[in-house]
């Protein structure tokens, strides 16, 4: 059985303490005759706090300072060898015309003209790009410049 003190909430089963409640006491009159009267209780009202922002350590700020430099240092060295890997690929390609057939796509020419060391997309990429083509979208019948096939 379950009163209105137990909570259940998720896997956690919680049992509320009530806390006492708060009275008070009016007082009626002056300095010298005064009389109690019966006050009702208080409910308690829960304020929200809100604690206070935590200093870092120089020792935190200074090591953070580091991760960031080191992870943009890595993430250039990445870019920068992954720019020379597909600048080096592209370099090397001769092409060769072909006529567009009907349901062809970029990307069905580009898995049909591999570039060695180019993924299906960047070589999608490269022949949207060579044939100046501002959408993926092929109109059959078109001629487009493609990575010749080895």
């Amino acid at each position: 059985m379950m009163n209105a003190t137990d909570m259940v909430q998720g896997n956690l089963a919680l049992k509320l303490e009530t806390p006492a409640a708060p009275a008070f006491t009016v007082v009626k009159g002056g300095r010298s005759g005064f009389q109690t009267l019966p006050g009702k209780p208080v409910r308690s009202q829960c304020v929200a706090t809100t604690s206070a922002p935590v200093a870092l350590k120089a020792s935190t700020i200074v090591a953070l300072a580091v991760a960031l430099t080191l992870f943009f240092v890595l993430a250039t060295s990445i870019f920068s060898a992954r720019h020379a890997a597909y600048a080096e690929s592209v370099s090397n390609v001769t092409y060769e015309t072909v006529r567009v057939q009907s349901g062809d796509s970029l990307w069905s020419l580009a898995q049909e003209h591999p570039i060695e060391g180019l993924s299906t997309q960047e070589t999608s990429d490269m022949i949207r790009n060579v044939n100046h083509l501002e959408h993926g979208s092929l109109d059959a019948g078109a001629h487009l410049k493609v990575p010749a096939r080895s």
